[in-house]
């Protein structure tokens, strides 16, 4: 059994006038970790969070015993960060003769982040991307790559593809588009198609043999993500279109 977990969230576009790129939501999760902003630490800070879109972090005392800068005064907030990247520090002011300071209430709004070029995707065939994220249920995946966030849908057929190796190692194009789109989908091959960027004709790429139509359900949309992310003959597969 493979040691995946589904998470369901929403993923969607805002277009934008008159520009062909956009921008879309990356529903990651954001880890919260509390800091003493360069001082000494002399106790227990509080335990760190993994928090998702909408949360509403509270206020959080954090006292001259656990957190003593250089200079004397307490001084400590609640680090936001972003596929290990920090893009948020909150705390509150005080002044001298105050021994508690209070990280500021926080309410964790969605992050946005541009929808690759197809340029883009040609000319970095070779970087891997910085994190992705699947819904099972609508049969999703985004992966999120430096110079943009690329898009797709996942589908489970009962067309057999050319090659059932697992398709990181292939990339294996389909070769008839039309059977695997008409498809219902229900059966055990999984394969992976681009949306986001809109480039006509992204093909159909074989990920392989999920072994039954229920495991093909549950871990279509996860290894679309992961291989597009991971994988650059996969990614190159997956992208093809973008180059014609």
């Amino acid at each position: 059994m493979k040691g995946k977990q589904g998470i369901i969230y929403c993923v969607f576009a805002l277009m934008i006038t008159h520009v062909a790129n956009a921008e879309t939501c990356i529903p990651t999760t954001f880890n919260v970790t509390y800091s003493c902003n360069g001082g000494t630490l002399a106790g227990t800070l509080p335990t760190a969070k993994t928090v998702e879109y909408g949360t509403y972090l509270s206020s959080t005392a954090i006292t001259e015993s656990m957190c003593t800068p250089p200079s004397g005064y307490v001084y400590g907030g609640q680090a936001v960060l972003v596929d290990g990247e920090e893009v948020a520090y909150y705390s509150s002011t005080g002044f001298s003769g105050f021994t508690f300071y209070y990280t500021t209430d926080i309410e964790i709004g969605p992050h946005w982040v541009p929808v690759a070029t197809p340029a883009a995707l040609t000319a970095n065939l070779g970087q891997g991307g910085r994190s992705y994220v699947y819904d099972k249920t609508a049969m999703t995946w985004t992966a999120k790559f430096w110079y943009g966030a690329v898009s797709g849908v996942a589908k489970c057929s009962t067309i057999k593809p050319e090659n059932t190796e697992y398709g990181f190692y292939t990339g294996l194009i389909a070769s008839d588009q039309d059977a695997i789109e008409s498809d219902a989908n229900s059966g055990q091959y999984c394969y992976c198609k681009m949306t986001e960027p809109l480039v006509s004709g992204s093909p159909w790429v074989s990920y392989g043999d999920e072994s039954t139509p229920s495991s093909c359900t549950s871990y279509c949309a996860y290894d679309c993500g992961s291989n597009v992310r991971n994988y650059v003959v996969f990614r190159a597969s997956v992208f093809a279109a973008a180059g014609n």
